[in-house]
């Protein structure tokens, strides 16, 4: 028994539009409903190249203010980051969040053999982009 890769993480948001929008134009995948309906005002499936759909965006009216973690319909501060294995180029990458005028952190990392750069989505969650280092 291995595992293999990332199946899918799922984020609940009250900003869900925003959501959409940071996973589609900030990072390129492809949105779509999920497969219980056609209509994206409720949830939204990120899809990665292969057309897996790796990131489950669910609508929710339910958040809770404060850094504290808690549990239920709306969960908040339980993700510390996800990371994403990404091809292409990362200064592509970094043109989209510039475009979009979102903060990152990039950098270098020889001992993984990789060029990583962090991002928040709209609901605070971590993003690791990594790239093979060439």
């Amino acid at each position: 028994m291995s595992v293999r890769r990332l199946d899918h993480i799922n984020i609940r948001t009250a900003r869900l539009a925003q959501s959409i929008a940071f996973y589609r134009d900030g990072i390129g995948m492809a949105v779509k409903p999920p497969p219980t309906t056609t209509d994206l005002s409720r949830g939204a499936y990120c899809h990665d190249c292969d057309d897996v759909p790796v990131v489950h965006l669910v609508a929710t009216d339910s958040e809770v203010p404060g850094a504290d973690p808690v549990r239920g319909a709306a969960q908040r501060g339980m993700i510390d980051h996800f990371a994403l294995r990404c091809e292409g180029s990362p200064e592509e990458y970094r043109a989209r969040l510039d475009a979009l005028g979102l903060d990152y952190q990039a950098m270098d990392v020889p001992m993984i053999g990789r060029h990583l750069i962090f991002v928040r989505d709209p609901n605070g969650v971590m993003v690791e982009l990594g790239f093979p280092l060439c």
